[in-house]
């Protein structure tokens, strides 16, 4: 199954300057537990954003125009053109989960494609948002499935895991 995760703002901001918007250790350790041991998607400059590449434990694959081989990337497999990449991971989600990653045009591209998506949901906005998720809450074909309630406890959230203090929930997504 191909599914996307993603943390974005009421706006559905996800990221400025190459980076994420906020930084909430409970969004990351949701990130790794919902990922390890599967296949994970980025574009080029998502990938590179990352703290640690390859992600430990999962299978990176890398949609970069300009990469001049499958292996290219040390730990990823690249991919220079999307459609040979779609083909490639459709192929891997009849059999396990595939996590589309970021960025935004990735985002974009692999919706048509994407079952479920697994939103960390911020009560917040950032003025200097420059990459945004596409807003599903007005497209009809998505529908919101499960949310846990905003929450926000002097900075630690009901998973015992640092939100930053900010207020925010999980949401599951899925495709009419």
């Amino acid at each position: 199954m191909i599914k996307a995760i993603v943390c974005c703002a009421k706006d559905f901001g996800i990221g400025k300057a190459n980076g994420l918007l906020f930084n909430i250790p409970a969004d990351m350790a949701h990130f790794k537990s919902e990922t390890i041991g599967k296949v994970c998607v980025f574009g080029y400059n998502t990938y590179l954003s990352l703290k640690h590449r390859p992600l430990k434990d999962r299978v990176n694959v890398v949609l970069w125009a300009d990469a001049p081989s499958i292996d290219c990337l040390e730990g990823a497999i690249t991919f220079s053109k999307f459609d040979q990449m779609l083909d490639f991971i459709q192929k891997l989600a009849t059999s396990e989960d595939v996590y589309i990653c970021g960025g935004a045009s990735l985002y974009a591209s692999m919706l048509p494609y994407t079952q479920v998506i697994d939103i960390t949901f911020v009560d917040a906005i950032d003025p200097e948002a420059t990459a945004f998720f596409p807003n599903i809450s007005e497209m009809p074909e998505w529908q919101c499935m499960a949310a846990s309630p905003y929450f926000k406890n002097d900075g630690l959230d009901c998973r015992m895991a640092y939100t930053n203090g900010y207020s925010i929930s999980q949401q599951i997504w899925n495709r009419k």
